[in-house]
């Protein structure tokens, strides 16, 4: 079947979606309450981005017969997984350690079953630096644990995780590497992000473990089947929410918290303290993709120090106003 027709089938079925959302959101019943001290939000909203997600898949895999290459069904089983275990998180609020113990386990027999993935040699500009294959397993298990949680903390007002995801998704288009799959999931996400602009959806657990682990499979096939994507892309295309996540570790360490409980020292935290909604998501998307953008004019050792000095200064600036 031609992407042009699977393209239409799935246009069709978003737009089904929207015309029965209300009945859909009554029939799944899951729901963020507001709490007034993390959740600020004004009535409970649906945390069904992964269900749709979920509808879309199963429709490609239906429309395509399972005539995917071999690396495309693992990639999008393997996500898929991560979406029930987001499914279950949103509905029954899981333990931090019992979910990512499911999801370590998925990686594992994922990058067991996909040898070639593997994060065996890791090049920095000329240097390189090669991995025995158990540790580059444990590496690469590790990579993708470390941005699907960094995404799901960067999911913390409405639009700050859909449209970096949206950025990352044709970022990776671009690349000319899993057109039909990436094409496919931005369908869905443009209809979560037209539903999260008008408050009446989250993504939930369920679309961000989904995003996160799709992405992050995505960009290691490209880095290492495809040599199409460098170390230092992938640190710039990621470096907001990976620092922002890595400083949030540690203050939560120094200050003797729970390292995996929420708070509210997240980056837009800080904005919203001080600016307005629109002031805030339009600054944290801007730092959150500039550094990419940048990458086409300079070089990326430059900008990396560049925006390390920025953001110490930024949290910096925040915290104290």
């Amino acid at each position: 079947m031609s992407i042009i027709t699977i393209l239409i089938c799935h246009s069709i079925l978003n737009f089904i979606f929207l015309f029965f959302f209300d009945h859909f959101k009554q029939i799944i019943n899951v729901y963020d309450y507001p709490d007034g001290i993390r959740k600020q939000h004004s009535k409970p909203v649906p945390l069904i981005g992964g269900y749709l997600f979920l509808i879309n898949t199963i429709l490609f895999f239906f429309l395509k017969g399972f005539l995917l290459s071999e690396l495309e069904l693992k990639i999008l089983t393997c996500a898929s997984f991560f979406l029930f275990v987001g499914i279950i998180d949103d509905k029954y609020n899981l333990s931090p350690y019992i979910k990512f113990f499911f999801l370590i386990i998925f990686l594992l027999i994922f990058f067991t079953l996909t040898d070639n993935m593997i994060l065996e040699k890791i090049t920095i500009y000329k240097y390189s630096i090669i991995l025995s294959k158990n540790f580059g397993i444990f590496f690469s298990i590790l990579c993708v644990l470390l941005f699907v949680n960094a995404f799901n903390l960067f999911d913390g007002i409405n639009l700050q995780s859909s449209i970096y995801g949206l950025f990352i998704l044709i970022f990776l288009v671009l690349k000319g590497f899993f057109f039909e799959i990436i094409i496919i999931s931005i369908i869905p996400l443009l209809i979560i992000i037209y539903l999260n602009y008008k408050n009446l959806i989250f993504m939930g657990d369920s679309g961000t473990l989904f995003l996160g682990s799709f992405i992050s499979l995505i960009i290691i096939a490209n880095y290492t089947e495809f040599k199409s994507i460098t170390v230092d892309e992938i640190f710039l295309l990621m470096f907001i929410p990976g620092v922002d996540m890595l400083r949030l570790f540690f203050q939560r360490i120094f200050t003797k918290k729970n390292p995996f409980l929420g708070d509210r020292e997240h980056l837009h935290h800080y904005f919203l303290s001080i600016y307005n909604y629109k002031t805030a998501i339009i600054s944290i998307l801007l730092i959150s993709t500039l550094p990419t953008i940048l990458n086409i004019f300079l070089v990326s050792g430059y900008i990396i120090v560049l925006f390390v000095i920025f953001y110490l200064f930024l949290i910096y600036f925040l915290k104290k106003n």
